[in-house]
């Protein structure tokens, strides 16, 4: 069985993606933005750390995983979590260093603030490619790319703080409205960066516009601009409440939640594609029991194909235990298939499931009939499928708990 350099490669896209971006951000302000160079090495600095504490911080974040199995390092990121640890060093790293520097943070904000959107359209283009179906993701992308050429055509810095407010802005609204839409909790870990990154740059706007007060200004504009912080921020309270209301009257059962995807799926046609029914097996577990997949209808099922020997598909075993102990009664359920062709033997999948304390559902795929019939070539490979037995998407490479929070609430 082949996994090859497929898997690391996919999981770390982000993470070169993000340190190559930032060099190529680099030369972008010093020779399209004219930016001075010492700015530019500041903001190619902490980038470049930010990007390697949000992709580092699942240390920090789950220490007992690493000391366990020291792999999950090249698998996994801090997600959310690790977004906002990034932020609060840049936020630092750059305060202390503009005031060493005597750096106007006009000239910074110049420059920073087209490279910010540059790494944003990167990363969500990524996302994209990776899911191309969930327009959301789409709108996210092209907004920020919008953002990101009229940036580098603004210079004035009040106009680009506020291109950072209203930018954000959307992307709350966006974040607000799909969780809505999949009907999950409405304060989702999205939201809340979005919405405190909308407020941070409001009150920025504020304090640089009181530091400003020696200039000669018309009062009229100052009022307008005080207006446009104020409807941002108007905009998104409002947006909480109306979002709150409809939750309250989903969960009362008064509004029926509107699903991610079409529901018009072919539901008589079998195969492994998107949309298409999952083909049906019955194998043996480890316990010595049949297990059909069609006998867990009516639940949401992660179909996972697996070998002890994959070092991804190690690493992602702890997430998918936890996530299993806090979904199980939610209706989602593990089946992981085991690529047992490809093993020592069934005693190699017993000893590991049994050193790791994995107690979902877990299947011997002796004469790898399953797995070829579902195409895993590459592993750790996951189907996730939904209540109806239709599968729903596709993912190649190890999951984090994060992951499959996610692209088990696009389903549910």
């Amino acid at each position: 069985m082949q996994f090859g350099n497929i898997v690391v490669q996919g999981e770390n896209l982000l993470l070169v993606s993000g340190l190559l971006i930032s060099y190529v951000m680099f030369y972008y302000g010093i020779k399209i933005l004219k930016i001075e160079r010492n700015i530019m090495d500041l903001i190619l600095n902490s980038f470049i750390n930010g990007v390697l504490i949000w992709k580092f911080s699942y240390v920090v974040l789950h220490p007992n995983s690493v000391l366990q199995n020291p792999m999950t390092i090249l698998y996994f990121n801090g997600g959310y979590v690790g977004i906002s640890m990034a932020i609060v060093f840049i936020t630092i790293y750059t305060w202390l260093y503009v005031k060493k520097q005597n750096i106007p943070v006009a000239s910074y904000t110049r420059a920073m603030v087209p490279v910010y959107f540059g790494y944003f359209s990167t990363f969500a283009s990524i996302r994209v490619m990776e899911n191309s179906e969930n327009y959301f993701i789409i709108l996210q992308a092209i907004v920020a790319i919008c953002f990101f050429i009229v940036a580098s055509r603004v210079k004035t810095q009040k106009t680009l703080l506020h291109l950072l407010i209203w930018f954000h802005l959307i992307q709350f609204e966006l974040a607000l409205y799909k969780k809505y839409f999949v009907n999950t909790v409405i304060i989702s870990k999205e939201v809340w960066l979005y919405g405190s990154l909308v407020i941070a740059f409001i009150c920025i706007s504020y304090w640089l516009e009181r530091r400003e007060r020696e200039v000669v200004l018309e009062e009229g504009n100052k009022g307008r601009r005080n207006a446009i912080n104020q409807l941002a921020l108007g905009v998104m309270m409002a947006s909480i409440a109306v979002a709150s209301i409809f939750n309250n009257q989903q969960e009362a059962g008064k509004i029926k939640p509107k699903p991610t995807v079409s529901t018009s799926l072919d539901s008589e046609k079998i195969g492994t594609n998107k949309g298409e029914v999952a083909p049906d097996f019955e194998l043996l577990s480890i316990t010595g029991d049949k297990i059909k997949l069609f006998d867990l209808r009516g639940k949401t099922v992660i179909l996972n194909f697996w070998a002890t020997w994959c070092p991804p598909c190690r690493a992602e075993m702890p997430e998918m235990q936890k996530f299993y102990e806090n979904n199980k009664n939610n209706n989602v359920e593990i089946l992981a298939v085991n690529l047992t062709n490809s093993e020592r033997g069934p005693d190699a999948v017993n000893d590991f499931v049994k050193n790791k304390g994995v107690t979902f559902k877990v299947v011997l795929d002796e004469q790898g009939e399953i797995g070829n019939l579902y195409g895993a070539i590459t592993i750790p490979t996951s189907y996730i499928i939904d209540k109806n037995g239709v599968i729903r998407d596709k993912y190649i490479g190890p999951m984090s708990y994060e992951t499959m929070d996610r692209m088990i609430s696009n389903i549910q």
